[in-house]
This record gives structure tokens, sequence and C-alpha cells, in this order.
């Protein structure tokens, strides 16, 4: 009755088999590169929310004052960037194609529609034109008239960013 055998000593592998020692290896460092790139990743990064269009607009039209174009009096390519900035606000703000129509097309197209109040029309109508006159017909306004224009832009598009439009819509309900 012999049931408990003393041990033997260590089997070895036979030479065929070293490929399997290369594998077993392989696997630890996969293992452990997983390890240290799981631990060494940074936190996640605060995602920050994409600027509505009217900051965008806002933020552009500081960036084109800060160019100083007005004092050099680069009058073309003032109000060809003031006319882009609006064409491209009214585009992102309203879904309105105005970057791509000419003056004539975009303000038939306003003319049609409820999305601006009558006062934003005439505004956008005569600063539209303006700049046409400036980039086609080589007007050359004065700085006071370009200082104009450009506190014109400023003023459509705080006057319409949703807040301002909401508040006076709630007004006039009253």
């Amino acid at each position: 009755m012999e049931d408990i055998r003393d041990i033997k000593g260590l089997v070895p592998l036979p030479h065929g088999w070293w490929w399997l020692w290369v594998l077993l290896a392989a696997a630890a460092a996969v293992a452990f590169w997983m390890y240290w790139r799981r631990r060494a990743r940074p936190e996640a990064a605060v995602v920050e929310p994409p600027l509505t269009p009217y900051e965008r607009a806002i933020q552009a039209l500081q960036q084109l004052l800060d160019r100083r174009l007005i004092e050099r009096e680069e009058v073309n390519a003032f109000y060809t960037q003031l006319s882009d900035i609006v064409r491209r606000y009214l585009e992102d703000r309203f879904h309105l194609r105005a970057p791509e129509q000419t003056t004539e097309e975009f303000l038939y197209e306003v003319s049609r529609d409820n999305v601006l109040m009558q006062e934003h029309k005439d505004l956008l109508s005569r600063f539209l034109q303006e700049s046409d006159l400036v980039k086609f017909a080589r007007f050359q306004p004065e700085q006071t008239d370009m200082r104009r224009a450009f506190e014109a832009a400023r003023k459509f598009v705080a006057d319409t960013r949703p807040e301002i439009q909401q508040e006076a819509a709630l007004a006039t309900e009253l």
C-alpha cells in the first residue's frame, strides 16, 4: 500500500520547445506594457463646448479691429473681411447661405422670410451695399465711415444673438 510517492526532479523540455518560452516572455512584455500604459494615461481632458455663432463673430470682429486696418486705411481689406464675418455669422446663426450669394440674391431671400426684424434687414442692407461699393466700385470711404460700418456690424451681431431675440419676443407678447 504505497499511496505516497517521493518527489521527482524537474522534467526537461525537449529542445524543440524553445519557442514556448519566447511566446511566454512576449505575452508578459505585452501585459506589462498594457498595464503601464493604462497607469500612465493622463486624466481625461476637459473639452470646452464649441463657440456659438455669436461668440465666433464677436471674436472675429475683435481680431479684425486688432489688425488696425482702419488706422492704416486698408479700405478694401477691411470691408472684405468685415462683410465675410457678417455673412458667416448669418449662415451659422440663421442658416442662410449668405457667403454663397450676391448681395441682391441674399437681400431678396431675407426680405421674403421673417427670420430678421425689419430694423435688422435695413441695417444689413445698408451695410452690405456699402461693402459692395468699396469692393466692386472702388469707393474710398473715410476712417469715420469705416468705424461706422464696423459698429453697424457689431450692433447687428449683438442685436441678433439668441438671448436678445428671445427677450424681444417675450416683450412683444406681453
